[in-house]
Parts: structure tokens; C-alpha cells; sequence
């Protein structure tokens, strides 16, 4: 019996009886691969996850996302989205075009690639479902104006600056503007005059829809046309990222342990009479690693342990896991109340050194156990979180301003991939 199976068997022993999953829930990737085989490009586009009970149920938590899409099996898909300039009659930015965009976006948005994961969990037999999550952090950048949560308003000033035409000196008012960062500082900014955003809720589901609205200051509005009149994507100029917080399960682990106390005891007998029946903590813990590192079985070593297998044989090879080895004194603490009983001071100044002298334990019950004895127990570790991030950008958008409506480049063969057409 190795280390790591003893110390199985501390864990093991803390939590004696059988307890299964209190409810079905994702579990956790490092515990659990999710069923089924799937292409690298499904799994490229989605965090897979199993289910603690559903053998059937594949978790899904999208990677990449986008603006959300009405009617996308259609001929004229319509993306949830608006853009238009205008030019305000008063005020610091008189004269100066100023950019109003919003829309909706959707992580579930890429329907090629929801597509593709939904045909292959079908010819499989799977069904698929997207994550149950605890929390979800939303953040923009817009030009590199990060963590934009919530509402960003500018304060904005005019400020007078010289300028020389002609040789001739003119004063003229520039607006200046300043934004709260993500420090709490105010700094300078020519990207944004006003955003506000509505995040992803928390204790939901990884296919929340989030929107937003924003007003973007005059040095940016070329780039927003030159985006809006060719359809590329705004990677570089915009991106929102939803952290997902998932509540997976561990998986539960199963261990029994056979018991020769005939055997044990002659060992401990043995043992303590070479200690003149008194022996300190540390040759207890001695005593306790050579019948944990003995080899044979119950009857020559006195204890085996075996651990339940994921095609539910039973081995005595343990599972991989740092909490079993973590846990080895818990084991000392619970054969100790069998075997030996610790000396106490009755009369006297009471002693305050670390060291307890144990003595053999007159436990006649186990001794005249003449078969062996089987216990079994279940270990958990509990719920554990796992974090995915879903980025969203736009692509694919043409039209807005003066057009009017935005709608969707059908001409690129990635655009429509993207609602579900070749």
C-alpha cells in the first residue's frame, strides 16, 4: 500500500457512509471529461462540460460571440444594432460630429458554430444545454478605453488653443474630455463621451444577452465609418468580455477498506512491547506508515485499501489527488482510538510538552474478531468554481448613418457562416 493510499483512506474515514451528488450540476473539466467526441472546431468554439448525473448532457459555454441577429435563416438577417452621426447646434462640440451607437449582443451568436456543436451531440445521442452559472463580470473596450462597466459619462471642457495660419495667430476652443479609469482617476480621453451598458445577470444561464449604448467623441468617427462601409471586423476597436463563473461538482470517490484486526493487533502488540508499552507520537506515526507501505493484503499487513474505478471495478491504485495525500494524519487520528489510548496526568503539575505517550488499547472486541471486517467510505471535495470568458465583437456590419438600418454582409462567405448559411 502506497502513501497516497493511506492517505485515501484519511480522507476516506472522515466521511464514513455513501453520499451521492446533492444535485445535478456541471462537473468540473479536471475531474470529469464531458462525453462524446467532437471536432477541434466545435471545441474551439465552446468550454465543454459533463453533467454529475445526465451521462447524456453535454454543458456548453460559448467562447466567441457577436451581435445578436434577428431572422437569421433568412435572405436579409437583422442584426441588433444602430449607428448614426450627428452634429450638435450648441454647446462645446458645435460644428463637431459626434458618433451614437448601441446594440445588442448575444453569446450564442455564431449559429454556424452552435450549429455544428448541436449536430454532433445529435449523432451521438448527446443533448446540450448551456452552462448554469453563479456570477457573470461584464466588460467593454472601445479604442482602448477598458473596463467600461456599467455607465461612463466625460467631463468635458473647452480649452483654448493658439493656432497659426498664414502666419497669423487664431485662439481656438477645442473640447478637452476626461473619464473616470479603472482606478478611479480621472484621465484624458478623445474615444468616449457617454456609455452605458446593461451586464450579464448572475444565476443564470452562459446565453444571457447583454446591450449597450454609447456616444463616441469626434476623433473616432472616421474609423467607425470605414467600418460600417466595408463589413470588417472591429476587433481592434471594440470587444466585450463576459466572465462566467460555473459551480461544477468534484466527482465523488469511493474507497473500502479491509480490515485483518487479528493481524493489526499482534502487530501493535509487538511493537509496543519493544516500546516497554509506551510509545511517543512519532513512533506511533512510524508504526502506522509500515503497515501503511506493507504489501500482501489484510492478513500479512493487517489493513488493504482499494479504491472504486471509473468502470466501477475495485483496484488498489488510487485516484491522482492532492487531498487524499493532504489528509494522511486524519488516518493516524482514527486507527489510534482503536489500538492505543493516551496516557493522561492525574496528579501533578500538568506536562505542556507536544509529546503524548500512548499505551495499548484493551480492545477485546477486535481482537477476538476472528474474520475480517470491511468498512466503506465516499470522499468529496465539494463544489469548486471554473471561470470561462466569452468574447464579444462585431463583424459583418454594413449600413447605418445616413442609410439608416444596419444590415448584414451576406457577400462574405465568413458572414454567412456566421447565421447559419453556406
Amino acid at each position: 500500500m502506497s502513501k497516497s493510499r493511506v492517505s485515501s483512506l484519511a480522507v476516506l474515514a472522515l466521511t464514513l457512509g455513501v453520499s451521492g451528488q446533492a444535485v445535478a450540476a456541471p462537473m468540473n473539466p479536471s475531474e470529469r471529461t464531458p462525453p462524446g467526441n467532437f471536432s477541434p472546431y466545435v471545441r474551439s468554439s465552446f468550454e465543454l462540460l459533463a453533467d454529475s448525473d445526465n451521462n447524456s448532457l453535454v454543458y456548453f459555454v460559448p467562447k466567441i460571440g457577436g451581435v445578436a441577429i434577428l431572422a437569421p435563416q433568412s435572405s436579409d438577417p437583422a442584426p441588433q444594432f444602430a449607428i448614426s452621426a450627428y452634429m450638435p447646434t450648441d454647446g462645446i462640440f458645435t460644428g463637431k460630429v459626434l458618433t451614437s451607437m448601441g446594440g445588442t449582443l448575444s453569446p450564442t451568436a455564431d449559429l454556424g458554430a452552435l450549429g455544428a456543436l448541436q449536430t454532433e451531440a445529435q449523432a451521438q445521442g448527446l443533448v446540450i444545454a448551456p452552462a448554469p452559472v453563479k456570477s457573470a463580470t461584464t466588460i467593454f473596450s472601445i479604442f482602448g478605453q477598458q473596463n467600461l462597466v456599467g455607465r461612463v459619462d466625460a467631463q468635458c471642457v473647452a480649452k483654448e488653443v493658439i493656432v497659426i495660419i498664414d502666419g497669423q495667430q487664431f485662439i481656438n476652443r477645442v473640447p478637452e474630455c476626461k473619464v473616470k479609469n479603472e482606478f478611479g482617476d480621472m484621465v484624458l480621453t478623445d474615444t468616449m463621451y457617454q456609455f452605458t451598458s446593461v451586464r450579464a445577470p448572475p444565476n443564470g444561464t452562459a446565453n444571457q444577452n447583454i446591450s449597450f449604448q454609447a456616444t463616441v467623441l469626434p476623433a473616432k468617427a472616421s474609423q467607425l465609418r470605414t467600418k460600417m462601409n466595408t463589413g470588417a471586423p472591429w476587433n481592434d476597436i471594440f470587444y466585450s468580455t463576459i466572465q462566467w463563473e460555473v459551480g461544477t461538482q468534484s466527482l465523488t470517490r469511493q474507497a473500502r477498506v479491509t480490515v485483518n484486526w487479528q493481524s493489526v493487533f499482534e502487530q501493535a502488540s509487538a511493537f509496543a512491547a519493544f516500546h516497554a508499552n509506551a510509545c511517543i507520537d512519532v513512533e506511533i506515526s512510524a508504526f502506522f506508515q509500515r503497515i501503511a507501505t506493507c504489501q500482501g493484503g489484510p492478513t500479512p499487513c493487517g489493513v488493504m485499501v482499494e479504491y472504486r474505478q471509473p468502470n466501477g471495478t475495485w483496484s488498489t491504485q488510487a485516484p491522482n489527488n492532492a487531498a487524499f495525500i493532504n489528509a494522511v494524519n486524519a488516518l493516524e487520528q482514527t486507527l489510534w482510538a482503536e489500538l492505543f489510548t493516551q496516557i493522561r496526568a492525574v496528579n501533578g503539575p500538568v506536562s505542556t510538552q507536544a509529546r503524548a505517550i500512548f499505551t495499548l488499547r484493551a480492545n477485546y472486541e477486535k481482537i477476538i474478531t476472528n474474520r475480517n471486517e470491511v468498512m466503506y467510505f465516499t470522499y468529496n471535495e465539494g463544489p469548486k468554481s471554473f471561470g470561462a470568458n466569452t468574447t464579444l465583437s462585431l463583424d459583418c456590419l454594413l449600413g447605418g448613418y445616413e442609410a439608416g438600418i444596419v444590415f448584414w454582409d451576406m457577400m462574405q462567405p465568413r458572414c454567412r457562416a456566421r447565421v447559419g448559411q453556406q
